[in-house]
């Protein structure tokens, strides 16, 4: 009977049944699954991603490198941050390497694994758009929670992508009162893009400003909500929010880093790290990082 192994972890945490759950499958030399099949096991497991992750591609060298899937339930992505970090966690640990590469839909990521802690230096292509009809009045009929703090001129919403098919309503809020108010409408949000990067699903992020520490880390608490789905730690989204504030503010060199804690309001708080390197007005490095535990192990008959 055809099968595959799969390991489960917990994301962005040390703590075992908080972070963003994600399940990794590997798959084995000679095997070829179909994208339906893929997207199957992904509704199986029934998390926001589920990876598959084939056998290296160039054995023997210095720095190995694997194709990776992503899946979501309901679709392949080109990137996403906590299935980046929880596989790079689980197979540069289980082979003792130290650095190694993804080759995902979006690119190449390179990985660097060091005392627990993955980093990954993220595909980028940063672009605000301009011609999105989403409006504040109509963030606020969607998020009625909300509505006793804001009236429409107030609330500030950019649409951001990280890289061309992921795309993120931005939603500054002012303390953690509005970000606790945030909801589940059960309906998703849809929004209209830029031409060019009219493709890929639409997500909202939430996020407050916390007091600076005087130690240069910018620190923020955000909420990613889809429809009725809230998601526990969302790295992708986290990189476009980082690198949207960064251009925004006008930085033109240098180094900028984020510690951004998800997803408390529903008990799975995870701990999400950001760097964005600066030169000429112009991002040039997005390093993405955390920590992943395992949970659970197994495997899957598909066949």
């Amino acid at each position: 009977m055809a099968s595959l192994k799969y390991t489960t972890l917990d994301v962005f945490t040390t703590k075992k049944f908080a972070g963003n759950p994600l399940a990794v499958c590997q798959i084995p030399k000679g095997v070829t699954l179909t994208q339906e099949q893929k997207q199957t096991i992904a509704i199986e497991f029934n998390y926001s991603e589920t990876t598959f992750l084939h056998p290296c591609s160039n054995e023997g060298d210095e720095v190995p490198e694997w194709p990776l899937d992503i899946f979501t339930v309901k679709t392949e992505l080109p990137f996403a941050g906590h299935p980046t970090i929880g596989t790079a966690c689980h197979i540069l640990s289980q082979t003792g390497k130290t650095k190694g590469r993804f080759k995902v839909k979006a690119g190449i990521i390179e990985l660097d694994y060091t005392d627990g802690v993955a980093k990954a230096s993220i595909p980028h292509n940063t672009h605000i758009h301009s011609t999105t009809d989403l409006s504040a009045s109509a963030m606020l009929n969607w998020q009625t929670g909300l509505q006793p703090f804001y009236r429409s001129g107030d609330l500030k919403v950019h649409v951001v992508s990280p890289v061309k098919g992921m795309n993120f309503a931005m939603i500054e809020l002012k303390t953690l009162q509005e970000l606790a108010a945030v909801n589940l409408p059960g309906k998703e949000l849809n929004f209209s893009l830029d031409g060019d990067w009219d493709v890929g699903p639409c997500f909202s992020k939430f996020f407050v400003r916390m007091p600076d520490q005087g130690d240069g880390i910018r620190r923020l608490r955000t909420r990613m909500i889809e429809g009725n789905f809230e998601d526990p730690a969302t790295g992708s989204a986290c990189c476009g929010l980082a690198a949207y504030l960064v251009l925004k503010e006008g930085i033109q060199d240098g180094k900028v880093k984020f510690d951004i804690l998800q997803a408390v309001e529903i008990g799975r708080p995870s701990e999400i790290g950001v760097e964005v390197e600066v030169k000429g007005g112009e991002i040039k490095t997005v390093v993405l990082s955390g920590k992943s535990v395992r949970v659970m192990e197994g495997k899957i008959f598909y066949e």
